[in-house]
């Protein structure tokens, strides 16, 4: 469990509990980043609408809701790389303009999005389109299902370098978790994020457990309770972000592949999506948010 320094790009992730964890960073890109906050272009929010429009025919083929939300955060993720403008333009410009496809793609969009925190103008299009008719997505009424908190626990080295915020979570039937390992010597950022399904659970732990004797630290570990996991969580995430702006060259998120073990691995910038999403649904913490580079 020692402290995992912030990614620059072409760093190399560790390897360590990779197969359960599937924990990956992304790679450094070949091409130069052709993002319009890199590259200065500017937004055609038209064209981005069919884009996604057109990319969601899979959408109406899957049936874990997991799958649609990771078509959303996603494009959330990648859209937070054109700067502060993008939510305006989000919200103006692209979520209308997928509105306007009046079909069940674009309300299969707007849904997803909505799920993963895109604001109300989702939640409002979907809504007229539903009402318009349009067929709903097979997963829709799994996706708007109440997501109920499981496990609840924080792992800390001996050191207090580092530690690890464990989480899972239910929806109709369906569960998965998250690491999210929290570098104290880096500002209590977010170093990593990893997600599993609940099924291995114990391996995850005992993955933890098994690091920390590896590296000769002794771990404490504690249960929280949901308004604490999200406050702890949200000053991991806040850091982390407040860095990524800080460096100027956050990189690109996609789905890269795991060349070891052959498997599409989400990066930290889309489990991060995802992961505000599932926290949002926990209690306010009872404590005002951690100043940034502060101690507890």
């Amino acid at each position: 469990m020692s402290p995992v320094s912030r990614r620059r790009k072409g760093a190399k992730p560790s390897q360590s509990g990779q197969r359960v964890l599937r924990t990956v960073q992304p790679a450094a890109p070949e091409e130069p980043c052709d993002c319009p906050n890199c590259s200065g272009a500017e937004l055609d929010l038209e064209d981005l609408a069919n884009t996604l429009v057109g990319g969601a025919g899979e959408l109406l083929k899957v049936d874990d809701p997991l799958d649609a939300e990771f078509f959303a955060a996603g494009f959330l993720a990648i859209g937070a790389m054109a700067g502060e403008t993008f939510d305006e333009a989000l919200q103006e410009g692209i979520l209308p303009a997928v509105a306007r496809h009046e079909s069940s793609e674009a309300l299969a969009v707007l849904i997803a999005l909505d799920a993963v925190g895109a604001g109300p103008v989702a939640g409002d299009a979907a809504a007229r389109l539903e009402r318009a008719g349009l067929a709903l997505p097979s997963w829709a009424g799994e996706l708007r299902g109440p997501v109920r908190l499981g496990q609840s626990l924080r792992f800390a080295d001996s050191d207090g370098d580092a530690s690890m915020l464990v989480c899972t979570f239910e929806r109709a039937g369906r569960g998965h978790g998250f690491v999210v390992h929290a570098d104290h010597t880096d500002c209590d950022a977010a170093a990593e994020i990893a997600l599993f399904p609940t099924e291995v659970l114990d391996e995850v732990l005992e993955e933890i457990r098994s690091d920390a004797r590896h590296a000769g630290l002794t771990v404490t570990s504690e249960v929280l309770d949901p308004a604490e996991l999200r406050w702890q969580i949200e000053r991991a995430l806040d850091a982390r972000e407040v860095h990524d702006l800080e460096d100027g060259d956050p990189e690109p998120p996609s789905d890269i592949l795991d060349e070891e073990n052959d498997e599409d691995v989400p990066d930290y910038h889309l489990l991060a999506v995802l992961l505000r999403a599932r926290i949002r649904t926990l209690p306010e913490p009872t404590r005002p948010p951690a100043p940034h580079g502060s101690t507890e």
